[in-house]
């Protein structure tokens, strides 16, 4: 049997540099942080958007969340960026009520290194669009070196 080490641990758990490399914080051990936007009391329309919050640069994404009192049935969500609008979750449902949901990140973008610069995140709706008496909201973690 094989043992094998995460990414973020090769070259300092591993034993494989000597000395070993120091843990980036933003991705083992960091300070956890948390963005909440609630659903104004308006219908939203096919193609409208929500502005979730600000990732700010150097943080790692680790969970997105939303919790609705009323099916979403048919409509999707997509997270991301105005340039990127699937970067982070892409076309899901939210069927479940009043019970907090994971959306994502999608893999592709859990893995990727902390980014670069701030970046603003919008959940785009699609397929159906959502009455204006749902009570929702979404909830984003990260971590951060500070």
């Amino acid at each position: 049997m094989a043992d094998y080490y995460g990414l973020e641990f090769v070259g300092a758990a591993d034993g494989s540099q000597n000395p070993p490399k120091k843990l980036d914080v933003r991705m083992v051990g960091g300070k956890k942080r948390r963005v909440r936007s609630t659903k104004p009391a308006t219908a939203l329309a096919v193609g409208d958007r929500l502005y979730l919050g600000k990732l700010p640069q150097g943080a790692s994404l680790h969970a997105i969340s939303a919790v609705t009192d009323t099916s979403f049935a048919t409509t999707t969500i997509s997270i991301g960026t105005t340039t990127t609008p699937a970067k982070y979750v892409n076309a899901k449902t939210l069927t479940a009520t009043d019970v907090p949901t994971p959306l994502g990140p999608k893999a592709s973008a859990f893995v990727l290194d902390p980014n670069t610069v701030d970046e603003e995140l919008w959940a785009t709706f699609a397929v159906a669009g959502i009455g204006a008496g749902v009570v929702a909201g979404f909830d984003l973690e990260y971590t951060t070196a500070n």
